[in-house]
């Protein structure tokens, strides 16, 4: 559907804004998602592949009916939803297909009762339904989405993703599109693209992206605060808590990572004091103090509370942490 190849586009003399040698290849069906800070390029990235910008160098091929959301041109305030929504279709369909199309769509996105109401009495919720259901009534191939429900409640924006991600698997469209939320990647993609200075850091699915962080930026992108120093000698790698039984890996230096999860109080393990704590859903959150590094671990709920100020010794569960070579 898409094939994206070596795209560079520069915006500044220093040649750091901007794009430097990315590639894409997206499949019938296939949810891509890109991530990264803010600057990273993720938009610029998506307006090369819709082609309303041009890169300084690679080529990009696209096959199939392609749709941006959200589209810049203000729909009229006045038109009622249902006529709006006959009007974005093909004009190639007879005029009750269209507003078939239309109750179809309002019945996927949960507008059905608004279908007679102008666009200007909608909800900001209500009008980027329809909206979307604007887009989708065209029957496009490809879609592409910049952060379409960013100034959505968690609530509505849930909704609508939910209902969306079922229709276009139905449909079979495939999907580029840039969000800033980890939980709704991982959740709808197949595969994740994470940006970081308009290189690609990881391309991969969201599985192996959470479990095999290959660099300290991937592993600090999704999610991870734990990062101890160890080094390779003798056969071993030293850390804080003595020799651990990881694997060589070529490298002599590497980061321990370890989970906030990946903890176990023993007698036997490193002091570390409470600095903080704070409750979240279903679990404790605690923030140690180790020297000059602030360690953080979840506990459950259920488990004993330890007090701020409180001394506990800590080691972590090997089988959980991993490491990441330098």
């Amino acid at each position: 559907m898409i094939d994206a190849r070596d795209i560079s586009l520069t915006f500044d003399r220093r040649g750091i804004a901007g794009l430097h040698g990315v590639s894409l290849q997206l499949s019938v069906g296939e949810v891509v998602t890109v991530l990264g800070p803010n600057g990273s390029g993720k938009t610029t990235f998506l307006k090369v592949l819709a082609g309303t910008l041009s890169p300084d160098s690679g080529r990009t091929q696209v096959r199939g009916r392609c749709a941006f959301f959200p589209t810049l041109n203000p729909p009229p305030e006045t038109k009622n939803v249902q006529a709006f929504l006959i009007d974005a279709a093909a004009t190639d369909l007879e005029l009750e297909k269209r507003i078939q199309l239309a109750r179809d769509l309002a019945d996927t996105f949960e507008f059905t009762f608004q279908l007679r109401q102008p666009l200007g009495e909608l909800s900001a919720g209500q009008r980027q339904k329809v909206l979307l259901a604007a887009v989708l009534i065209t029957r496009p191939q490809i879609l592409l989405m910049d952060e379409p429900f960013a100034h959505l409640d968690p609530f509505t924006r849930t909704e609508i993703l939910a209902n969306l991600f079922t229709y276009l698997r139905q449909q079979e469209v495939s999907v580029v599109w840039v969000t800033h939320d980890l939980a709704e990647a991982f959740r709808y993609s197949d595969r994740i693209a994470l940006l970081n200075f308009g290189r690609f850091e990881a391309f991969t699915d969201p599985l192996t992206l959470v479990t095999q962080p290959k660099n300290l930026f991937v592993a600090q992108f999704v999610g991870y605060r734990n990062f101890f120093p160890v080094k390779f000698a003798a056969g071993a790698w030293n850390s804080p808590w003595g020799p651990l039984p990881y694997p060589e890996t070529g490298k002599e230096d590497a980061l321990l990572v370890v989970p906030d999860q990946a903890w176990v109080e023993t007698e036997h393990g490193l002091p570390m004091r409470v600095l903080r704590l704070e409750a979240g859903p279903q679990t404790l959150r605690y923030e140690l103090d180790f020297g000059q590094q602030r360690v953080q671990h979840q506990r459950s709920t259920r488990d004993l509370l330890w007090p701020v100020g409180k001394l506990v010794h800590l080691v972590p569960k090997t089988n959980e942490s991993f490491l990441i070579p330098l």
